[in-house]
């Protein structure tokens, strides 16, 4: 039994004619007889007495068109009520630590503008830890620093962050135009925790240098090392836009490290056999337009600190 049958058995009772009922569902009378037919073998009993070339519903057939009413009645409001399902669900987004600092906020709210009947869930984790999410289908689209693993994931490059030696303004690095590799070693260091974007450049940097640092402090919080720097407890490497108000403030300093290019590359990405619903177009192209137009103006307003 088919919606077919149940569709061809409901047009025939409601024109009482097998060839009306043909014409109406641009199908043969044959066609149409050898349905009803079939159906009837299923059931098992008759649904139409056949009295001098005319058929007339019976009992059963009566019982059974009430009940495939009903059936299709609620097949056809399934059909209507799915239509926006897709529009209407959740879109999950997660985000590495930093970016969803500066960038996510405000890419959501030009987002919301959109005014789309859909609810959002947002998560934040490390860039590893996001990375996973994707491949488990966790979540639908990420905004992540740094380099992407997996080939299956697609990546869009859209801005980009300068990393820097991070001090404090009354720390001996703070005279210094830059510093060197080698005077790193010399002071505690404050670092991210691995799995970041930020961590693994700065690790990647100096396995190319054949030097190991291992760091005093560990922390998925940035805002917790820049506190401790602030108070000279040691020194980090952060992006300027972390710090740019304790730039500002006098608290703090940014340094480069001398003969060593320190950057993370941020990446809009999903994965290549994710669904796009209307909700994930649109918010793929808010992310892109946003940070292409305003984010990377607003990124370079702080002058590095000498």
């Amino acid at each position: 039994m088919n919606l077919k049958q149940l569709s061809v058995f409901q047009k025939v009772c409601a024109t009482g004619n097998m060839t009306k009922a043909s014409e109406e569902l641009y199908m043969t009378q044959p066609a149409v007889s050898h349905v009803i037919g079939t159906l009837e073998t299923e059931l098992g009993y008759p649904l139409f007495d056949r009295i001098s070339r005319k058929i007339y519903l019976n009992d059963a057939g009566s019982l059974f068109l009430s009940k495939t009413n009903k059936l299709l009645e609620s097949y056809e409001d399934l059909k209507q009520s799915t239509k926006d399902i897709g529009a209407c669900s959740a879109l999950r987004i997660g985000s590495s630590i930093t970016i969803a600092n500066f960038i996510l906020p405000k890419i959501i709210k030009q987002f919301t503008q959109c005014n789309l009947p859909v609810s959002l869930k947002v998560i934040i984790e490390n860039a590893a830890e996001i990375e996973q999410k994707l491949m488990r289908n966790e979540i639908d689209i990420a905004l992540i620093e740094g380099v992407i693993y997996h080939p299956q994931l697609i990546k869009i490059p859209f801005s980009s962050h300068e990393l820097y030696v991070i001090c404090s303004s009354a720390h001996p690095f703070a005279r210094m135009k830059n510093i060197s590799l080698q005077t790193l070693e010399d002071w505690p260091l404050l670092m991210r925790e691995k799995g970041s974007a930020i961590r693994s450049a700065f690790d990647s940097a100096l396995l190319v240098k054949n030097v190991s640092l291992e760091p005093d402090w560990v922390s998925v919080n940035s805002q917790a090392l820049i506190q401790a720097v602030i108070q000279n407890l040691g020194i980090t490497v952060l992006p300027e836009i972390l710090v740019k108000e304790e730039i500002k403030k006098g608290l703090l300093c940014a340094k480069r490290i001398e003969g060593i290019q320190l950057n993370t590359i941020n990446h809009i990405v999903y994965h290549k056999d994710k669904y796009q619903t209307k909700a994930f177009q649109i918010f793929l192209e808010t992310a892109k337009q946003y940070t292409e137009k305003d984010f990377m103006k607003e990124e370079h307003t702080v002058p590095l600190s000498r």
